[in-house]
């Protein structure tokens, strides 16, 4: 008798339709992408996924959004292969797993259940332990991508110091009467987010009457703060 013939694996069959479109005799476009000239896509697809989570669009909208980020990955590692930059998705893979083994020892470790404020002290030192570093070595920003979308970085910033304990964001406005306050609590998180929202965007259109380019103010500030804040550590 003939063994059952087993369904593909998803996650193999995607990778291998990807790969006949890379490789030569497979689509011209594919053949003729690197990379760099991936990187608008990377970031179109990965908006288009976030879109579909806020918008709480239907699951399998969702689930179609999510698919194309994943395409992105199998695009990547399938040039790094035809290309012989010497990994491939295994390698990627592989890689990734073992990662998350060691950087999450109270899961796969010893260590036992831990809170999520221990984590956060935790996973600065095993990326320090990672890279061979000293202990408190690392720097509090370092790893922050300049590249970032302004905004998301500028949170990136704020939530790295006050894990450092250089700042207390709850008093950045420096006054009691701030608005925002009494909007924030555990309750009223959408509320902050629209009351946030709409300063953020009262401000945008301040900047737009004053000829001043929001973008780069922000990115300035965001830089002014990290150099005052880590003077004062």
């Amino acid at each position: 008798m003939e063994p059952v013939a087993q369904p593909p694996d998803p996650i193999n069959r995607a990778r291998e339709v990807v790969r006949r479109m890379v490789n030569a005799g497979g689509c011209a476009w594919h053949e003729s992408q690197t990379h760099e000239s991936l990187t608008p896509f990377l970031v179109e697809e990965s908006a288009e996924f976030i879109d579909a989570i806020e918008r709480e669009l239907p699951a399998e909208l969702v689930r179609e959004e999510l698919g194309d980020v994943l395409y992105q990955v199998l695009f990547h590692a399938a040039i790094a292969e035809r290309d012989g930059e010497g990994y491939d998705l295994d390698a990627v893979a592989g890689s990734l797993a073992d990662k998350l083994v060691a950087r999450h020892p109270h899961v796969f470790g010893d260590r036992g259940y831990m809170t999520v404020e221990e984590l956060h002290a935790e996973w600065e030192r095993l990326k320090e332990d990672a890279a061979g570093a000293e202990r408190g070595s690392r720097g509090t920003l370092e790893g922050i991508p300049s590249g970032m979308p302004t905004l998301a970085r500028a949170a990136k910033v704020v939530e790295r110091l006050k894990r450092a304990g250089l700042i207390e964001p709850g008093d950045a406005a420096g006054h009691s009467e701030d608005p925002l306050r009494a909007a924030i609590g555990p309750d009223e998180q959408r509320l902050a987010e629209t009351a946030i929202g709409d300063a953020m965007l009262a401000l945008v259109m301040r900047a737009n009457a004053a000829g001043v380019d929001p973008d780069r103010a922000m990115r300035r500030s965001v830089d002014r703060l990290a150099q005052r804040a880590q003077a004062e550590a």
